[in-house]
């Protein structure tokens, strides 16, 4: 290969580069939240590997769960019930785990969680992720100042967005050198 046609080849994958990096950057962005959220849905743990603890046994009265069930029939469950309940109580009448936290409930939350804002300058993509509606930034603000980021990245998570960077420009390199 000439140094001419090296110089072209290196020119393309620069191109490349540039030219895919915002689009890559919100992939990597949104498999990084997914990975969060099967972490805090299914182990149920923070990014240093801790749980979030329980749910409240704290009793309050039932009316204070009033129209705040999934379902007709969990909301009857909760009008029927003692009347103090516990907010585990109010999660088991809607048939959702009432013991460890996974900051679940609708689910409207993780649903509306991912890539924000995506900021480019010179050679630099930025994914911004967190609450895309205000409703899910909220939550996530809320929990934080109980249970610091909810949605931090652990070091195996951090190991894969940077794996799947190097995976990108390798995966470039070779198809054009």
């Amino acid at each position: 290969m000439s140094f001419l046609d090296l110089a072209a080849r290196l020119k393309l994958v620069i191109e490349e580069l540039n030219s895919t990096r915002e689009q890559e950057s919100i992939l990597i962005g949104k498999e990084t939240i997914a990975l969060v959220r099967l972490r805090v849905q299914n182990s149920k743990e923070n990014e240093f590997g801790q749980p979030f603890g329980q749910y409240s046994e704290a009793l309050v009265p039932q009316w204070m769960y009033y129209g705040k069930s999934l379902s007709d029939g969990a909301e009857d469950k909760i009008r029927q019930g003692d009347w103090f309940q516990s907010y585990a109580d109010f999660r088991e009448a809607n048939n959702l785990d009432s013991e460890d936290i996974d900051f679940t409930f609708s689910g409207d939350m993780w649903r509306n969680t991912g890539v924000k804002m995506v900021q480019s300058s010179g050679a630099q993509t930025v994914v911004i992720v967190g609450g895309q509606t205000t409703r899910a930034q909220d939550i996530i603000d809320w929990q934080e100042e109980r249970y610091g980021n909810i949605i931090a990245i652990n070091e195996e998570e951090e190991r894969f967005v940077i794996e799947a960077h190097e995976e990108r420009v390798f995966g470039i390199i070779e198809k054009f050198l």
